[in-house]
């Protein structure tokens, strides 16, 4: 496409996906329907008057589907889409089950995982987001650790920044190692399960340095208890005094078999991240956050 877009990581998204795919029991579909319900997805679209519609796409038995895609890559290399929407899956969802058409379904993927979700699908996730919302679990069914992960990177990689960017310097100043265990625990009471939060105020380390007139940086050491892939093993806020532009990155445990690899991203004031590079030796993390900051500065 012409247009130069940022990708949306859904990661996890993705993996839930694969595992539904390959094992379609009540498991598999509960983490699907968890990792899909606050999934940003692109949605192709062609232009209407007064707005824009979603395209159709049909599928070998005459079936029509709406196509999304979880990510840039999953695009199809040869198809020329005219415009590309981000929508949530819940809207995505909503414009198919509040407005009946002849359309089945959404198909995740379409070219590459192919994962078709029919109305009756959608209908099952509605009800089982709805029921999640009134009756948070007390017995969640899905793995303890699987269960960890994926808290730990709700906080990390959504509620720390989307604090940050709503309230900035405010957020800031009142960063400490006891609020970050609060915040990191927000998630685990709402799901019924702060049993199993075992993480203290003393299970983080936060360290702010003033570089200079126009940097200022805070290293936050996050618990190396539970960590997970997709979590992070530290979190850098970056800041310029003067001119108020704030930045989030964060070293993220990858998905390697081993364990080894870590990535530097970034998270944006939309709501958005993007996994950057590869992270570097420990020691040089920061000196490497800085440059990042003061390119970004300077686009």
């Amino acid at each position: 496409m012409s247009v130069k877009m940022t990708d949306i990581d859904n990661k996890g998204l993705e993996a839930a996906m694969q595992g539904y795919i390959e094992n379609q029991d009540k498991d598999h579909l509960l983490r699907l329907v968890f990792a899909l319900k606050d999934a940003r997805l692109f949605v192709p679209a062609m232009a209407k008057k007064g707005g824009f519609q979603p395209y159709v796409v049909k599928n070998q038995a005459g079936d029509m589907y709406m196509p999304v895609f979880t990510s840039i890559k999953k695009f199809p290399k040869d198809e020329k889409y005219q415009g590309m929407l981000k929508m949530q899956y819940k809207q995505c969802a909503s414009m198919l089950l509040d407005n009946p058409t002849l359309v089945q379904g959404i198909a995740l993927n379409p070219y590459t995982d192919s994962l078709m979700l029919k109305t009756q699908m959608l209908e099952l996730a509605r009800k089982v987001d709805t029921h999640l919302k009134e009756h948070p679990p007390k017995a969640y069914t899905v793995k303890t650790d699987d269960f960890r992960m994926v808290m730990r990177h709700n906080v990390e990689f959504h509620l720390i920044p989307k604090k940050l960017y709503e309230e900035k310097m405010d957020f800031i100043n009142s960063l400490t190692e006891e609020e970050l265990c609060r915040l990191y625990k927000i998630p685990f009471e709402q799901a019924g399960q702060a049993k199993i939060f075992t993480y203290t105020k003393d299970s983080f380390d936060i360290m702010e340095l003033n570089v200079r007139e126009d940097l200022n940086m805070m290293q936050i050491a996050t618990p190396s208890e539970f960590l997970y892939k997709t979590n992070c093993r530290e979190v850098y806020i970056v800041w310029n005094p003067q001119t108020g532009r704030i930045a989030y990155y964060m070293i993220e445990k990858g998905t390697d078999p081993e364990g080894k690899q870590f990535l530097l991203d970034v998270a944006k004031d939309d709501g958005t991240w993007e996994s950057l590079e590869d992270a570097p030796a420990e020691g040089a993390v920061m000196n490497r956050v800085m440059e990042l900051f003061a390119q970004a500065q300077e686009e």
